[in-house]
């Protein structure tokens, strides 16, 4: 049960929260609107800012109170630690405080969007919305004091040591300037401060050490003076909240050489003070500072004082000296052990928790299936390991890398998987495989009558396969019929497939037609088809003839009668050359066609086009500035 007080959430002043609040708001919220939208979306869009709002401060304000700690659900040490250090009453005034704003902020969203449902126009929206933030503002910067004081306490709290109040624990204690911080830097990794004046450990410090492969943890506490308790300041407070709450080993620091500023017999008076402390804890009284001051260099009174002291409260007395760090390991290990026992029998009378469990525990024991003994199976190498040991020489197995150098390393050595086999006769482990066995090789053995025993296989088969045919019944006539049929289904969808295939091929590369054809055809529609048997003018030719109205000095303009110095377009030139294929002496009909197509091309080229200028600058550069005023609506 460690706590961790590190991770508490930073708490911001109040002026900072509500710029964070606003900022995000703008941010995540649209900013535009305008007064000719519907009310309904009017409305919406600022409910939608008192609601962002709200949320944030909620949330905000919720981490903080769930990251501080609840002194409530703390352990009892943790919470008389807290109350000494920043008043548990004034901690929970000021959360609270924090918790009642939420709930006022709360309160506030929940009215004004009520109101915002009913505006009627975007100026009472507008003004509404504004009143809804500012409220809440005002609410947040009245709760700066406590947040000034939460933050304080944040920053107090990540500073404490991390103490586990359930592990084993050992704690120093006695009066200031004893040599408790110096036992604290000798049993354990930790560096506390030393000084030869008092008060200089002014809180509490923990270190850690390991004794018998378990961790311990050690407490330094601040010195604690002989008064009453009401009387005792805040650091004197942290000690004796330690002592009351922990469950640990009591290591009391006297200084039998009276150098701390105290006497022996104020030393003894402090311990019978706190004495209440100490109930059902194991208790050690360390002597300190004997290189000063030794055992047998105490006077009497004082030595039957420490004595009958130690027998009083059954506690063990043991003398050490930090600065030559005689009988420091002897202290270290005397007050583990009493912890230990001490921890153990307090377990050990619990005996409403083993009942407990004892209840829900099974130990299941198996059954024996037959009367076969079967002794454990121990490989040879454990007993040789095993005398080896006995005999005092060191075991060690060769290891892969080994056996690599030995035989000339990398490349030269391959892990040998023989090793592993499992072989009748151990001198057959490390043979190759024969190649050749009987005479013959192995790889290219080939049995003699492989053919015969494929032949005999065949007839096998085909036997199972004729007694198979023959326990099947007879196929009725109708079966037969539909079997019929549907290999003649089948058959002529393939012809109709083929069918289709070559016709697309033939279309594909269909070859052009003949004279004969062609007349045929001018027959059919009615033509002439005499004109056909004198030949067809060529592309080319008509080409060139089409061309020549480009050349004014040419003589056979008036062949072509086109439009003079205007081009002729690739499409419009061959729908002329197809009329001219068509075109049958006597024939008015397609004559007037050809006329029509002449005039339309001609209406098309009479149209006035105008070329086209291009800037050698972009747009931005070639149009005009923008005026002032222009957009205004953003």
């Amino acid at each position: 049960m460690a706590y961790n007080f590190k991770n508490i959430e930073v708490v911001p002043t109040g002026s900072s929260l509500v710029d964070i609040i606003l900022s995000k708001t703008q941010r995540q919220t649209p900013t535009v609107i305008h007064k000719g939208f519907e009310i309904q979306r009017i409305r919406r869009f600022y409910m939608r800012k008192v609601k962002f709002t709200q949320q944030n401060i909620h949330e905000k304000l919720g981490k903080i109170l769930d990251t501080f700690p609840k002194l409530d659900d703390l352990h009892p040490f943790y919470s008389d630690l807290m109350n000494i250090l920043y008043d548990k009453d004034h901690y929970k005034i000021a959360l609270g405080q924090i918790n009642k704003a939420q709930n006022i902020i709360d309160g506030i969203s929940k009215d004004y969007i009520r109101m915002l449902k009913y505006a009627d126009s975007l100026y009472r929206c507008k003004t509404l919305k504004k009143t809804a933030l500012g409220r809440m503002c005002t609410v947040i910067k009245k709760l700066n004091p406590s947040f000034g004081y939460l933050e304080e306490v944040r920053k107090h709290l990540s500073r404490l040591p991390s103490i586990d109040p359930t592990t084993r624990t050992l704690i120093l204690t006695g009066f200031p300037n004893v040599g408790k911080s110096s036992l604290m830097n000798n049993l354990t990794d930790a560096n506390v401060d030393v000084q030869s004046y008092q008060f200089t450990t002014q809180s509490l410090f923990v270190g850690h050490m390991v004794y018998k492969c378990v961790p311990w943890q050690v407490i330094d506490t601040p010195g604690i003076l002989d008064s009453p308790l009401e009387q005792r300041n805040t650091i004197e407070m942290q000690g004796i909240t330690a002592l009351a709450h922990l469950n640990a080993c009591v290591l009391y620091i006297m200084d039998i050489s009276e150098s701390c500023g105290y006497y022996i017999h104020q030393q003894i008076s402090l311990f019978n003070n706190i004495k209440p402390l100490f109930k059902n804890k194991p208790i050690v009284l360390v002597l300190t500072k004997t290189d000063i001051t030794n055992w047998n260099d105490l006077s009497k009174e004082n030595k039957e004082a420490i004595e009958a002291l130690g027998k009083e409260h059954n506690s063990y007395i043991l003398a050490m000296s930090n600065k030559t760090k005689e009988g420091v390991n002897d202290v270290k290990a005397k007050a583990c052990d009493i912890l230990l026992d001490f921890r153990f029998v307090q377990k050990s009378e619990n005996v409403g928790k083993i009942r407990a469990i004892e209840n829900r525990l099974h130990i299941a024991i198996p059954e024996k299936r037959d009367n076969k003994e079967r002794p454990p199976q121990i490989p040879e190498s454990v007993f040789t390991a095993r005398r080896a040991m006995e005999a005092g020489e060191e075991v060690k197995r060769k290891t892969v890398k080994e056996m690599q150098e030995e035989e000339g390393g990398a490349g030269m050595f391959s892990i040998p998987l023989q090793q592993h086999y499992i072989v009748e006769d151990e001198s057959w482990r490390y043979d190759a495989p024969p190649e050749i066995f009987l005479g013959k090789n192995v790889a290219d053995f080939i049995d003699p009558d492989i053919d015969e025993k494929l032949a005999a296989l065949e007839r096998e088969e085909a036997l199972l396969e004729q007694i198979e045919a023959d326990d099947l019944p007879p196929k009725t006539k109708e079966e037969i019929e539909m079997e019929e049929e549907y290999h003649r289904v089948e058959g002529k969808k393939k012809i109709l497939k083929e069918h289709r295939r070559m016709k697309m091929h033939d279309r594909v590369h269909k070859k052009s037609k003949n004279i004969d054809e062609v007349k045929k055809i001018f027959e059919s529609r009615g033509m002439d088809p005499t004109t056909i048997e004198s030949g067809i003018p060529k592309r080319e030719k008509l080409i060139v003839r089409a061309q020549k109205r480009l050349r004014p000095d040419n003589d056979d303009m008036e062949d072509v009668d086109m439009p003079d110095s205007r081009p002729i377009k690739k499409k419009a030139l061959e729908k002329i050359e197809t009329m001219m294929f068509t075109r049958a002496e006597g024939n008015n009909i397609e004559q007037v066609k050809a006329e029509k197509l002449r005039a339309k091309i001609n209406r098309k080229w009479n149209v006035k086009v105008k070329n086209p200028i291009y800037s050698a600058l972009p747009k931005h550069l070639n149009s005009g500035k923008m005026s002032l005023g222009t957009r205004n609506k953003r």
